[in-house]
């Protein structure tokens, strides 16, 4: 990455990553040459669900691998020894988790293999370490060996998340043919397990459940993915089910609320959408609903030109829009700063709204997001709320994590896009 021009303005954004980066330098737990993270997380305990303190996994989603992402952005921006030490030691713990590395493989991106060989790579190429990389293409090359299992279907723990990273180091290593044909063998495997409509189609996140809407789980992840792999394989079956996926949604798509319907509870009761009963919610996070949803239309836009595409990314960006500026007006508000289902999140959509788009409201919008943390937690000292949530809503969302999708790391990422905002990709897609 060349270096980049930091206007004046936002130098107060990378001070708000630096201090974030000093917090986990402090509780970092070393061993040797490796480090990890204990935070909140919630975890299944005795039939139900409660928040409890654990130590971090080698997940991009909520473990070390993430956390390495943003030292090694930080330390391309801002060389430091610590931010080097902090980054070696979290790759280390990656490299030395015995079942990451040499166990049972997975396509998940943020919770699995592919996620994990991603940050190798990227990591190695950029801070140049070729044992890194060795060790990406070596954990790529035992997930692409295996055929999906059964569940691996959405962005967050299957191929949906896994099509997009496979092309794109396809592209960087085109006699790597071997990744063209795992990602084809991810497409047949969404093909084959659509629920399937006259007009749409839709995909579970576990088999024997109804289909959902959304980015992480549902179709607008699954049909993005697709649409992906049609533009290098030329297919159209792969077209044809992304336009369906698409269409999903559209037909649940309300018009007053301006966002898509999240289905989880009618999944759970085991019950097909649109269902007779109470109405269903209405996301407003990256994992459901609006903010996720547009970054799928932006993409899409991209890869077409089709203007619906854009218009559709345009009304979820609004939506998005509306739902911060009452965040952040809101004298007795209190949301979380995560990446996943936090401010952090929904205003990292804007940058990217605001790149794609030249649109500069988006950036200011975001920008009242950052500022709203900067005086609420940066300046008062207070902890930045995580994304972890407790079942008993006793401390809904003050659990301190320091992952990237759920905590410290993913926040002061947020705030390097801040600071950069056309230069720095988001961690909102694989």
């Amino acid at each position: 990455m060349s270096v980049l021009t930091l206007a004046p303005a936002t130098q107060i954004y990378v001070e708000v990553a630096q201090d974030i980066a000093a917090r986990l330098a402090r509780t970092a737990i070393w061993e040797g040459e490796r480090c990890t993270w204990v935070g909140s997380s919630t975890e299944a305990v005795g039939g139900g669900y409660q928040a409890v303190q654990r130590a971090c996994g080698p997940d991009v989603y909520g473990g070390t691998a993430g956390i390495a992402r943003f030292f090694g952005l930080l330390q391309q921006l801002q060389p430091d020894p610590v931010w080097q030490e902090l980054l070696t030691g979290a790759v280390n713990h990656v490299l030395g988790d015995e079942r990451a590395m040499r166990g049972p493989t997975s396509y998940a991106y943020y919770a699995g293999t592919v996620g994990l060989a991603d940050t190798l790579l990227r990591l190695g190429e950029q801070h140049d370490r070729p044992d890194w990389t060795a060790a990406g293409w070596e954990q790529l090359a035992r997930a692409c060996a295996q055929p999906p299992q059964e569940f691996e279907i959405d962005v967050i723990s299957g191929v949906a998340g896994a099509i997009p990273v496979l092309l794109r180091w396809l592209r960087q290593k085109p006699d790597a043919t071997w990744l063209g044909e795992a990602a084809t063998r991810c497409g047949d495997f969404l093909l084959s397990r659509a629920q399937q409509r006259p007009t749409t189609w839709g995909w579970p996140a576990l088999p024997g459940q109804p289909a959902l809407t959304g980015y992480s789980h549902g179709a607008a992840g699954v049909a993005l993915a697709l649409l992906e792999l049609y533009y290098v394989t030329a297919n159209p079956a792969y077209y044809t089910a992304a336009q369906l996926g698409f269409n999903f949604e559209r037909e649940l798509f309300h018009p007053q609320l301006q966002n898509w319907p999240d289905l989880r509870d009618m999944a759970a009761a085991g019950v097909a959408a649109p269902a007779v009963g109470p109405p269903p919610t209405y996301g407003d996070a990256w994992c459901h609903g609006a903010p996720g949803i547009s970054l799928s239309r932006l993409r899409a836009w991209q890869l077409t030109g089709d203007d619906t595409f854009r218009q559709e990314a345009e009304i979820a960006l609004n939506t998005t829009h509306r739902g911060i500026y009452n965040l952040v007006t809101n004298p007795g508000g209190q949301g979380n700063f995560s990446l996943c289902h936090g401010l952090a999140g929904n205003a990292d959509v804007l940058l990217e709204g605001s790149r794609v788009l030249q649109n500069d409201l988006y950036y200011q919008v975001a920008q009242a997001a950052g500022n709203y943390g900067l005086e609420k937690y940066q300046r008062t000292g207070l902890r930045w709320p995580s994304g972890v949530n407790d079942p008993s809503g006793a401390t809904p969302g003050m659990g301190e994590a320091p992952g990237l999708m759920l905590g410290l790391a993913g926040t002061g990422y947020f705030y390097l896009r801040l600071a950069f905002p056309q230069q720095l990709d988001t961690e909102l897609l694989p």
